[in-house]
């Protein structure tokens, strides 16, 4: 039998190509990717943005989900991060703890420490996430420890320079939590540029008919282990249909973080963790008057 040497020799090739690839996944997705987060920078523009909020920053992080996957170095990691763009407000979007892998007291008291650190001249604001549901009293503890204010279906309007003012909306976590918007938005002034904080972010729907502009979520960690067919048929509630990315309906605009923590497995794959800077611009600044 007369063999093709030379097409046996690329086959040879392709699957040894195929091999180092997989191999080199699977190394980045937990020794590398487990180590580390992006930021990303996003910037809010809108004709209720004032001139006198005009560069305001603000970090936004979710998903600790701090638990033994996550060592002090990396919590330092994250921490120094938002610390170092100096921001104005910073926001948190649910899950500090991780119920089902739950961590040590050292641990708690070392991430309780770093979040009383943080710095920002307008606040510290935070939601509920349905991991922080399972243990309200530890999580009330830290959140009261570092300076974060819980907005829990309800809002804060924070003054801001030359009379400009900017809505905060703190919306309870659809999974495990009792959302009520009616209360949440009550005191929310309209004519301010309104950024809301929910866990969850298949409650993107529900606020449409409320003064909203902004919605920050989280909960779906990106997927964690990311493949595009088959992430879609594994879901948790609160995630199943929005999941990933930025969303835009009826000047409402969704973004979803990957937030900085892992469950169940120390791995990331085609789905960073994050911290997301936005900065506000008004209509002044973005024409360049």
């Amino acid at each position: 039998m007369d063999y093709n040497y030379s097409m046996v020799k690329k086959l040879l090739i392709l699957f040894a190509s195929l091999a180092l690839v997989i191999a080199g996944c699977f190394y980045n997705a937990l020794k590398v990717n487990t180590k580390q987060f992006r930021i990303r920078e996003e910037y809010l523009d809108s004709e209720k943005i004032a001139q006198g909020s005009d560069g305001l920053l603000i970090a936004y992080f979710s998903d600790i989900k701090l638990n033994p996957l996550l060592d002090e170095a990396y919590i330092d990691a994250f921490l120094n991060a938002v610390d170092s763009f100096k921001p104005d407000i910073i926001l948190f979007g649910g899950d500090l703890l991780d119920c089902d892998q739950r961590p040590g007291a050292e641990l708690v008291t070392h991430l309780t420490t770093g979040l009383k650190k943080l710095h920002a001249p307008y606040g510290k604001y935070a939601v509920y996430g349905d991991e922080d549901h399972a243990d309200k009293v530890t999580v009330d503890a830290v959140y009261e420890q570092s300076g974060f204010k819980v907005l829990d279906n309800t809002s804060v309007l924070i003054g801001l320079d030359k009379g400009s003012y900017l809505n905060i909306v703190g919306i309870d976590s659809m999974s495990k939590g009792t959302p009520d918007l009616a209360s949440a938005f009550a005191q929310v002034n309209a004519n301010h540029y309104s950024i809301v904080l929910s866990h969850c972010p298949d409650i993107f729907d529900s606020i449409l008919g409320y003064p909203a502009d902004q919605l920050l979520s989280g909960h779906s960690l990106g997927g964690q282990i990311y493949f595009p067919l088959l992430s879609s048929f594994d879901r948790d509630y609160g995630c199943k249909k929005y999941y990933r990315s930025k969303t835009t309906r009826n000047g409402v605009t969704l973004d979803i973080s990957a937030g900085l923590g892992r469950k169940s497995v120390n791995a990331r794959f085609n789905a960073d963790a994050e911290i997301v800077v936005y900065t506000l611009r008004s209509p002044i600044r973005s024409t360049g008057e």
